[in-house]
């Protein structure tokens, strides 16, 4: 992996050091990788010199094909090295002066060749390196002794095992990598074997490799990505084999700080001349340097003398019958271990750990005394350490060294862990596995179909996370996603198939009807299982949502469209909670077929067979207050203000706040907004202004909340809870400011002697949590990476204790404006003759003239009687989309607010025929519009134009309007038709709008 940076990368990282202060690390790993990485040596063809029954003998007996499958997994090759078998020197000859080799094997005595004389010929026409292998120990010392040239890089004995051909290809690559590589130079764990007996290197090499294959396997039995498989290869242990003292001194010294064990001859060679004692030379140099590396001295003679002291250091002689399982024990030990066995007072087994999934499992579950006795014994980061994880070894090493108590270790290690994950995943969204328990920031999948546009959403937030933001950006605050599992559309297509859905009388059920049906039937059977395991491990409340492939699409959002269930789930009962699941995961599936789904999806150029429906199961936010469970705040962040104020700018964006579930902001109910590049700037005014419409109640789930999921939705587990219980529950200090009637001011914490505000002062005005500067990091570095300006749902757990960060929870990114939408349009000023109204408060951009029909709420309509007026606008809408004919809507108050006291609440399937909505003034009371509704966001990608007009001249003329012949009349709501067509203007970029008459409609 070579990471190169474009343009728009190099944005970001300069987005993000400006913003923090902090490089990120992806440039940290650029450069190191830029500096030191290149593309391995690999032998990708071989040339095998035998006659046909050593070749039978390779690939029959020694299952030479599947052990080159199985090498070629271990070590990331793309590729299996491919082995040209001849048998003549004619054909070799003329094969290497054809085409390209990387190594040529001679096996054995060919027909009287003479294969030192081969070699040599060999070495005319190419100089890629030459091995020989062969069966008689005496012929291959024979060549030994004449090979002062080196024309044989290596001679081998044959011992009839076909793994001898993947040692020669994995010593030769190794031995030019450390040269070429410079991660592995600098990162890799050298095995120093220094020997000179064909016989005895031979089988040491044989049998190291295989250890050293073994215990790689371990190292990639974790599922990687391409980049953490090319990271722990390059920290993988290699095999490195010389024969002499001087090689050895030469690498000793070279390598001494990359060196994890040493297994040597006592007599060598040395200058030509046998030297004895060899081996405990080599000793005498790692204890001089002061080094902790293992060393087995080996010999074929008696030791004699005393071994140094304080070293790691033993001796075994060659005729020793155990040899193999000594040297075995010992390669083993300089590795590190493979696995970790947890065992208790009594030495019984209790935990096997073999990977990163096994490591969690354990710190999740194995008791208070086990896990400290692992700690105290550095157990863990001993074993990261081996595996390549050097900067997760640290963490957990100052956790092991600093912590003692063995419920905050626990607490610590689960965080460290879950960060790992995340960023190992990087947005990989995984399948779901039993096997192991269910992870925090880890998307997992069920069934091989497609994400749907919420999971696709949340997987690029993932990315998008762990690639570019670390722990250290936000001291106090770690920026995560919510655990979740995706059930792919391939389960939804399997669900309709099996159980003969939808039928055509479907789409003429009601509601309640068609979701009877859905939960008449049944799931997949191949996804009960899956879904039992995941349920069995998690008891916290869940929220089973729709993920529909037409879901936050660029052109369409859908926001709102389809149901979501919310579950306590915290049953004792798995059979109780997991039937819960499935029948919430059946309800979203009905929703698809549901009577405002199929109206939007009308007003969209899609049919309702287009859709295919993903389901996500995630836990909800929050934190458990008595029988209540909800997050501190809640919130949406858009990177583009179009209702700019108090000197913000629309680029600068928005942020909107609520105490507890985003019911209240995605309803369009009371908040709290903010510019995140101007925290500190107040949009509301004064703070009598402010307190008038502050929130004053706020959703809960409901924990004990029984209910049919057949007959309601997830409305059945909200609770509406005032301040006080929030204030009870402990939670108001970082959230509400004190308003002093005296001072006639707010001033942000809570005070005794005046009244409680949610207005988020100590966050907005003290930076008591940096979430401003968290959101307009990545609302601006989400809108560079997709290119367009973005919503981003959000919800935020408050630290408990001064050692705990604060959570802000990713849970939602979706585009807020399609492409094209940016050209200019030119309003010009207001002229009394022509304008039917101007407003500079305007949601849109665009030219609508080919409007005739405006419905209007009359004006002796009283707001207590907005929902009534539901149903009539309901009723107007489904007439015109019927005729295709586009209205204007005229009414008081927020459009689409779930306070019917703000504003008409209706949902956009009651109004999606619509293309440009006036709201007007309620008895001069100016109300903002909320734009973190879904209602308003399906505005925004329906292209409809919003206007909102000022009680002066210039606001639409209700007298004009019923002076109107009118087409029909309900008690709220009138629809009247013109002559001609409006023509509506909406400038998005400045925020104006003009609707202009045509001379026949004045």
């Amino acid at each position: 992996m070579n990471i190169q940076f474009n343009d728009k990368e190099k944005k970001i990282i300069s987005c993000i050091e400006e913003i923090t202060g902090i490089t990120p690390s992806i440039v940290k790993q650029q450069e190191l990788e830029k500096e030191q990485h290149v593309e391995p040596y690999y032998i990708k063809e071989i040339l095998l010199i035998s006659s046909s029954f050593h070749f039978f003998q390779l690939e029959e007996e020694g299952r030479l094909s599947f052990l080159l499958q199985e090498y070629t997994a271990s070590y990331g090759r793309k590729s299996l090295p491919k082995i040209t078998h001849v048998e003549s020197k004619e054909d070799c000859i003329n094969l290497l002066m054809n085409q390209p080799f990387d190594l040529v094997i001679i096996f054995d005595k060919i027909n009287d060749i003479d294969s030192y004389i081969l070699g040599k010929q060999i070495k005319t026409i190419t100089d890629i390196p030459i091995v020989l292998l062969g069966n008689s120990i005496t012929e291959l010392m024979k060549v030994e002794e004449i090979n002062t040239e080196n024309i044989f890089n290596k001679i081998v004995t044959w011992n009839g095992d076909g793994k001898i051909i993947l040692t020669i290809i994995q010593l030769i690559e190794d031995t030019v990598n450390i040269h070429k590589d410079q991660q592995l130079a600098n990162h890799g764990r050298y095995v120093l074997l220094i020997e000179d007996s064909i016989q005895y290197y031979s089988s040491y090499l044989l049998l190291l490799y295989d250890e050293i294959h073994g215990f790689l396997q371990s190292m990639l039995s974790d599922s990687l990505s391409e980049e953490q498989l090319v990271l722990r290869l390059s920290t993988r242990p290699v095999l490195l084999h010389v024969q002499d003292f001087d090689a050895a001194e030469q690498l000793y010294h070279t390598n001494k700080k990359r060196i994890i064990g040493i297994i040597t001859d006592n007599n060598l060679d040395r200058g030509g001349n046998k030297t004895s004692r060899v081996g405990e030379k080599i000793a005498q140099f790692i204890e001089s340097d002061k080094l902790n590396i293992p060393i087995l001295i080996q010999s074929s003679e008696p030791h004699k003398g005393n071994l140094p002291e304080g070293l790691q250091l033993r001796f075994v002689s060659k005729k020793e019958p155990t040899l193999a399982l000594i040297i075995k024990d010992f390669i083993n030990e300089c590795l590190g271990p493979r696995e970790i066995v947890l065992k208790d007072s009594n030495q019984k087994e209790i935990f096997r750990i073999r990977n990163m999934n096994d490591l969690e499992n354990a710190v999740l579950s194995v008791n208070d005394s086990i896990l400290t006795s692992a700690i105290d014994q550095h157990i863990f980061s001993r074993w990261l350490r081996v595996r390549g994880e050097a900067d997760l070894a640290d963490k957990i090493q100052s956790i092991e060294t600093e912590i003692h108590k063995a419920d905050e270790l626990r607490k610590q290690l689960i965080d460290v862990l879950e960060q790992y994950k995340y960023a190992q995943t990087q947005s990989s969204v995984t399948p779901f596995d039993r096997t192991s328990l269910p992870s925090h920031l880890e998307i997992n999948r069920i069934g091989n179909g497609a994400l749907g546009g919420k999971a696709r959403g949340l997987s690029f937030l993932a990315k998008l996370v762990s690639k570019y933001i670390s722990d250290d950006m936000f001291p106090n605050l770690r920026i995560s996603i919510p655990r979740t599992l995706v059930i792919s559309t391939d389960i939804f297509d399997a669900f309709l198939k099996q159980n003969s859905l939808p039928s055509d009388e479907l789409f003429v059920l009601p509601d309640e009807r068609i979701a009877l049906k859905f939960m008449s039937a049944n799931l997949p059977a191949t996804v009960l299982g899956d879904l039992r395991t995941f349920i069995h491990n998690t008891r916290k409340p869940l929220v089973v949502r729709s993920s529909g492939v037409l879901e936050d699409s660029l052109l369409q959002s859908f926001a709102g469209i389809y149901d979501s269930i919310l579950l306590p789930n915290e049953s004792w009962e798995t059979d109780f909670r997991f039937q819960d699941v499935c029948n919430a995961v059946k309800y979203v599936y009905a929703s698809t077929f549901f009577e405002k789904a199929r109206t939007y999806i009308k007003s969209t150029p899609k049919n309702i067979g287009d859709e295919k429906m993903a389901v996500i199961i995630q836990e909800v936010i929050g934190q458990k207050h008595e029988t209540f469970f909800y997050p501190a705040i809640s919130g949406v962040a858009k990177s583009f203000n179009y209702y700019p104020s108090g000197g913000c700018k629309q680029e600068e964006g928005i942020v909107y706040l609520a105490l507890g579930l985003g019911k209240a902001i995605v309803d369009g109910g009371s908040t709290f907004g903010f510019c995140p590049e101007s925290p500190t700037i107040p949009l509301f005014g004064t703070p009598k202004n402010f307190m008038r419409y502050a929130q004053r109640k706020f959703y809960a789930l409901n924990l004990k909340s029984v209910y049919r999921i057949v007959e309601r939705n997830e409305e059945t587990s909200y609770s509406i809870l005032g301040i006080d219980d929030a204030r009870r529950h402990g939670i108001l200090d970082k959230i509400a400011s004190t308003y002093v009637r005296q001072d006639d001011s707010l001033y942000p914490g809570i005070y005794e002697g005046g009244s409680l505000v949610i207005d988020f002062g100590p966050i907005t005005q003290y930076d008591a949590i940096p979430l401003a500067k968290a959101l307009k990091l990545l609302l601006r570095i989400s809108e560079m990476t997709l290119g367009y300006p973005v919503e981003i749902e959000f919800a935020l757990n408050l630290s408990m204790t001064d050692s705990e960060k604060s959570e802000l929870v990713i849970l939602q990114i979706r585009s807020m404006v399609p492409p094209g939408r940016t050209s200019d349009i030119v309003i010009g000023d207001f002229n009394e003759d022509t304008d039917l109204c101007y407003s500079e408060n305007a949601l849109g951009n665009g030219i609508f003239d080919t409007i005739q029909d405006i419905v209007y709420v009359k004006p002796s309509f009283d707001m207590s009687n907005s929902p009534q007026v539901v149903g009539q606008v309901r009723s107007f809408n489904l007439k015109l989309m019927g005729e295709k004919k586009p209205y204007i809507l005229i009414g008081p108050g927020r459009w689409g607010s779930a306070d019917h006291w703000l504003g008409i609440p209706v949902i956009w399937s009651d109004i999606a025929g619509v293309k440009v909505i006036i709201e007007t003034p309620f008895k001069e009371r100016a109300i903002d519009p909320s734009q973190g509704s879904h209602f308003f966001h399906d505005l925004i990608s329906s292209q409809v134009g919003y206007i909102i007009t000022k009680e002066d001249k210039r606001n639409i003329s209700m007298k004009w309007l019923e002076s109107l012949p009118f087409v029909e009349e309900m008690p709220d709501v009138r629809h009247v038709r013109l002559l001609d067509p409006l023509e509506v203007r909406i400038d998005g970029k400045q925020g104006k709008a003009v609707i202009r008459l045509r001379k026949s409609n004045k």
